[in-house]
């Protein structure tokens, strides 16, 4: 089983050994945890590969040991299987959920992450010199304030959640949101001001 990145969403920054990979694949496994997900990585595999595509539906929430145990044993009956999900595998990764029932081996191949592609769409350099750099989810409400208090530079990713604390730290430290980077929609703002699942935010102090 080879598990792929496919980058933060443009199939032009999907890399050239991920295409590779998924061309040689006889069925492509795409998780997907929402429909917007699901549609734009279903689309990119489609872009690079005739093989048999199966979207894997992971439900909102904490996923069950049974339905992983379950999925897992779907994806190993797959012969020459790829799992291609959005973003890098190392980083956020639904095959991080996976990996204690799947019992085949695993390859890796990098993804371009949104977190560095977020910030050069922006027009910004992520973190130089001796910088301290935090990514933290939205969802962290308890860590959000204190991660700008301490670090030079916090990512959060996820960032449609908890827009009030997000855009809070935002006005107060200086920084941009960015949603849908590379993509034909993409946006660049001082706030987060749509509902959009991929969206990052950065807060740069002194910057």
């Amino acid at each position: 089983m080879i598990v792929v990145g496919l980058g933060p969403g443009d199939p032009s920054l999907v890399t050239v050994k991920a295409v590779e990979a998924l061309r040689r694949a006889d069925v492509v496994y795409v998780p997907a945890s929402s429909r917007s997900e699901r549609s734009l990585a279903e689309r990119i595999v489609r872009r690079y590969t005739d093989a048999e595509v199966v979207v894997v539906e992971f439900p909102m929430g904490r996923t069950t040991e049974e339905e992983l145990r379950r999925i897992a044993q779907g994806i190993e009956a797959g012969g020459n299987a790829v799992y291609a999900q959005l973003g890098d595998p190392a980083l956020y990764s639904t095959f991080a959920k996976l990996m204690p029932f799947v019992k085949t081996p695993a390859e890796f191949v990098p993804g371009v992450t949104s977190i560095t592609a977020c910030a050069q769409y922006a027009g910004r350099v992520l973190a130089v010199g001796d910088q301290a750099l935090a990514v933290v989810p939205a969802s962290r409400r308890d860590l959000l304030e204190a991660a700008a208090e301490l670090f030079d530079i916090v990512v959060v990713v996820k960032a449609n959640r908890n827009v009030d604390v997000v855009n809070s730290l935002l006005r107060r430290f200086g920084g941009v949101a960015v949603r849908r980077c590379y993509m034909k929609d993409g946006e660049v703002s001082g706030e987060v001001t749509w509902d959009d699942y991929f969206t990052v935010a950065y807060i740069w102090r002194g910057r």
